[in-house]
């Protein structure tokens, strides 16, 4: 199993960030207009193999390339719901159905995968966490903007149509976080509602962190130091 210091907990945040916080932001970059736009600040939004729901013999296979440092949000299995969308024959008009519909699907899913393989010699493949199931987030309501240049409009098990909504997402998500640099292949996907399937396989290249070079302290850091560079005089 990977090193739990590289997986965020439900309970812990990320930079100020609840899951509930990140599961909206990638909700909302999932339905913009460049999706595959992957890097969201110093956050990297993977995501399953959309318009395949019902084959298990097509992947979504990419290759992305971040520094040390960029924390990486792992979507295994989600849905998401809109209010005025239909569930079960019946308009959602309410938060509490919203959430009813919602869950209903989460609960359906499953069995499910999430693997980090390390590119050395001999090769290793963990499991990202001991039980994914423990990994089950819910955003708040929240205003959903679905572009009407979105790539997957039609792609999703209900076609979508562009517009403001208030929505919910939730699922199973894993934040990966400070791995080290190196050439990683993650992994994941799972089963839910009405045969749905998604696989998804990343090349993920870590590089090493640019070194800030006006930060000069560190080992060899001694007072004679603060006088090297002299400051322009206030005016």
């Amino acid at each position: 199993m990977l090193d739990e210091a590289h997986v965020l907990d439900t309970n812990e945040n990320y930079r100020g960030l609840s899951y509930g916080d990140l599961i909206t932001m990638w909700q909302k970059w999932l339905m913009s207009d460049n999706p595959d736009r992957t890097n969201y600040g110093d956050i990297l939004f993977l995501r399953g193999s959309i318009g395949h729901h019902a084959n298990k013999s097509v992947y979504l296979r990419a290759s992305v390339r971040i520094e040390q440092g960029t924390a990486i949000l792992v979507p295994i299995v989600t849905t998401h719901y809109n209010l005025g969308e239909k569930y079960e024959g019946s308009i959602i008009k309410n938060v509490f159905s919203l959430k009813k519909a919602v869950k209903a699907h989460v609960d359906a899913a499953g069995p499910f995968w999430a693997t980090l393989e390390k590119f050395q010699k001999p090769s290793i493949v963990l499991r990202l966490v001991k039980n994914i199931q423990s990994f089950r987030v819910e955003s708040q309501p929240f205003e959903l903007d679905i572009s009407d240049k979105n790539p997957f409009l039609c792609k999703m098990d209900i076609p979508l149509t562009p517009g403001i909504y208030t929505a919910l997402v939730s699922g199973y998500f894993i934040l990966l976080r400070d791995l080290p640099a190196c050439s990683y292949r993650l992994r994941f996907g799972g089963y839910g509602m009405n045969r749905f399937y998604t696989d998804s396989v990343y090349k993920i290249k870590v590089t090493e962190r640019e070194t800030n070079p006006w930060d000069i302290s560190g080992f060899r850091f001694t007072a004679n130091h603060s006088i090297l560079r002299k400051k322009k005089p206030c005016r």
